[in-house]
């Protein structure tokens, strides 16, 4: 992205998050305290997962592509959009002549290697090797079969051949996604550690970042008064402590621009162990008011899902299921002692809330529901083992690519044999086919949508430039201060 092009975008930006500064042209200078949930756990785009730790990997790394303001792919790190090849199959990635990282050193062919490699390789256990699956040979990657991806070939310095498995038209979608960005390539240089200091943690402006120089000279990653809550938020903005809050309450009356719900909760069923008791598990998930769910249960802005693709994403499509999202209570069918396990991350408040919820609905319906809230790590180990009933299962969705959501959510909770049956069904259809595709691909994979949800902005004075894009992610570049500041 250019400086002329991230002036327009900015422009644009002032116009939805700031009205009474709509004409005032972007700033340079100055430092900004954006508020979040909690502080970032990590800037490492292959990781990061949650809110904080996703702002802070946009901050500090380049993306391959960038969705421009209609939601159309455009050259960031790489000179070009790249076209597919070979019947879909082959893609040739290259790189700008000047891609550099914020210490000055050129990013190579050899770098964009390494980040697909990363993605597959056991040792990172990122959640986010969806992305590089559909590349040959990732399967037995990810397996500890092969030590190297066989569809990455280095032809050139700065230039790399990706070959596919099968067919994938949409791939490019997939270079814009967070997870294959480059470290140290973004608007904001990497902190020398994620511990914070006066309550932040800073990071510095990239003079070299190839999308051009950021507005600000700093950006500080804070929590208010130490804490995660609105009201401590709200007085930190009216005192000047922080100047832009993202978090699922409104913070304050000055909202800033909606961001789309991206975030997907859905539930999981193992029939396994459910047994004969499965079907009527299934149908009573399926009556739920998701509506209700949406409007009571979610901290945030959120929306109802009558499939896998959070409905942001399909603006103007028409979802099947649509009209049955109310539907009453659940059949009956459950025998009169069942009991089931109900498993929630722990910090997904919104996960735990419908849990609750569901856990009311289906003892009216004959079964005795207890909810397990569990950390991070044992509640994903118990989802890729299958050791659960019903799961509740949060996932923030990174591509703006209907079919690419769906699939991404398919393996959050399916792993590699759900995405690779949600690629099947849906790759290559256009956006009005992929929801009916999607409503049966739920069926197959014993899924059931909830509801997706967004973060909320509210931001003070002097916080400009905020723009969300078709995605959920905005671009941290483009903040600026209103008046600038010290270079």
């Amino acid at each position: 992205m250019s400086a002329l092009v991230r002036a327009l975008a900015a422009a644009l930006a002032t116009a939805a998050a700031a009205p009474a500064a709509a004409g005032v042209r972007p700033a340079h200078g100055g430092a900004l305290r954006l508020g979040l949930p909690a502080l970032p756990r990590t800037t490492d785009p292959a990781l990061a997962l949650d809110l904080p730790d996703v702002v802070a990997a946009r901050a500090t790394s380049g993306a391959l592509l960038a969705l421009d303001v209609r939601g159309e792919l455009v050259p960031a790190l790489l000179a070009e959009v790249p076209q597919p090849e070979v019947g879909g199959r082959a893609f040739r990635l290259r790189l700008r002549a000047d891609a550099v990282t914020w210490t000055g050193a050129p990013i190579t062919a050899d770098d964009l290697a390494a980040a697909f490699a990363r993605l597959a390789s056991p040792a990172t256990a990122s959640p986010h090797a969806w992305a590089v699956l559909p590349v040959l040979g990732a399967d037995a990657m990810l397996a500890g079969r092969a030590a190297a991806l066989a569809g990455v070939q280095v032809v050139g310095e700065r230039e790399l051949l990706v070959t596919l498995a099968a067919p994938l038209p949409e791939f490019a979608h997939v270079l814009a996604a967070l997870p294959l960005a480059i470290p140290g390539a973004g608007p904001f240089a990497p902190p020398p550690s994620l511990e914070p200091h006066g309550g932040a943690i800073v990071l510095a402006h990239n003079d070299r970042c190839p999308a051009g120089r950021p507005y600000l000279s700093s950006l500080a990653l804070a929590v208010a008064d130490g804490r995660a809550d609105p009201r401590a938020a709200a007085r930190a903005l009216d005192r000047g402590d922080l100047d832009l809050v993202l978090r699922p309450e409104p913070a304050g009356p000055r909202g800033g621009p909606a961001f789309p719900a991206t975030v997907a909760t859905v539930a999981a069923l193992q029939a396994g162990r459910l047994g004969s008791g499965a079907e009527a598990v299934r149908r009573a998930l399926g009556a739920l008011d998701r509506a209700d769910l949406a409007r009571r249960y979610a901290r945030g802005p959120s929306e109802p899902m009558a499939t896998l693709v959070p409905p942001a994403l399909l603006p103007g499509v028409a979802a099947p299921g649509a009209l049955a999202l109310a539907s009453g209570d659940a059949p009956p069918g459950f025998p009169q002692a069942s009991r089931i396990a109900l498993l929630v991350p722990e910090g997904a408040s919104d996960a735990r809330a419908a849990a609750e919820r569901i856990q009311v609905k289906l003892f009216d319906a004959g079964v005795r529901v207890a909810v397990e809230a569990l950390p991070r790590a044992r509640f994903e180990a118990r989802l890729a083992a299958g050791d659960y009933d019903v799961a509740l299962v949060p996932v923030p969705v990174l591509s703006a690519r209907p079919s690419l959501a769906v699939a991404q959510v398919a393996y959050a909770i399916r792993g590699p044999e759900g995405f690779r049956r949600a690629l099947d069904a849906l790759a290559g259809l256009p956006a009005g086919e992929v929801a009916a595709a999607a409503a049966q691909l739920e069926s197959a994979l014993d899924l059931v949508p909830l509801f997706a949800s967004a973060p909320r902005a509210t931001a003070g004075p002097a916080a400009q430039g905020l723009r969300p894009d078709p995605a959920g992610g905005f671009d941290p570049g483009e903040l600026w201060r209103l008046g600038g500041g010290a270079p």
